[in-house]
């Protein structure tokens, strides 16, 4: 199967104000109003964006080997350690998948960080993390449609990066998606760009479940999946 991709306006993934304040740490609504004028001047500023896609490539998935860390695909294998391929068991195919909040996000900050507006470049920052989590969660939600069609469940995301998983698992990763409209690139670090982007791996089948992540036993204070544990709660 071709990678199935999905684009996003800005309002359809614009990030509600609670949730914004968990990126942003900001603990009250009173100190929120140190920051509001500049969530809405960057929400202005993207609101004609067209650069939010995401989408997922469809793999038979013929074995999963928990012991040795590995979930095989039908065009080779991932190295994602035991704790995710745990995850995967019982699964008959994998949705690799790529989604992106755009460029202008980077754009954004770097241009604040260039005149040395930090709070101006970390705020844009955090709306760019929310946004393309938002947009993951659309792209989710529709492969689970699809797949409850077809008599299937799926497992939660988890991306390379996280859950001992190793960032250089973006290599594999990217190799087996192939061709792909969202412009998503990795560099020699296996770092993205555009910066605001997710890939990863969910599982498909009839035994799977969307286990609960694992954030109480993980130290981890930057985890996305912890925002997102947080959001869903």
């Amino acid at each position: 199967m071709m990678f199935r991709s999905y684009t996003f306006s800005f309002e359809e993934v614009r990030p509600e104000i609670p949730v914004l304040m968990e990126y942003l740490q900001i603990p009250d609504s009173e100190s929120y109003v140190l920051v509001a004028e500049i969530v809405e001047r960057t929400f202005d500023e993207l609101k004609d964006s067209k650069e939010i896609i995401g989408g997922y490539r469809l793999l038979d998935c013929p074995e999963v080997n928990v012991k040795e860390g590995i979930v095989n695909g039908s065009s080779g294998c991932l190295h994602t350690g035991r704790k995710i391929s745990g995850y995967m068991q019982g699964a008959d195919r994998i949705a690799l998948f790529l989604c992106t909040a755009g460029k202008t996000f980077t754009e954004l900050s770097h241009a604040y960080q260039q005149n040395s507006d930090f709070l101006e470049a970390f705020v844009v920052e955090s709306i760019g993390s929310a946004t393309v989590e938002n947009a993951m969660d659309k792209v989710q939600l529709y492969l689970e449609k699809e797949m409850i069609d077809q008599g299937k469940k799926i497992t939660n995301r988890y991306s390379p990066g996280y859950c001992e998983w190793p960032l250089s698992g973006q290599r594999d990763l990217f190799a087996y998606i192939g061709d792909h409209p969202t412009g998503i690139t990795i560099n020699e670090s296996c770092l993205m760009q555009p910066i605001k982007s997710v890939s990863g791996i969910i599982g498909i089948g009839d035994e799977v479940r969307k286990r609960s992540y694992g954030c109480d036993i993980c130290n981890s204070t930057s985890c996305a999946y912890r925002n997102i544990r947080k959001k869903n709660q």
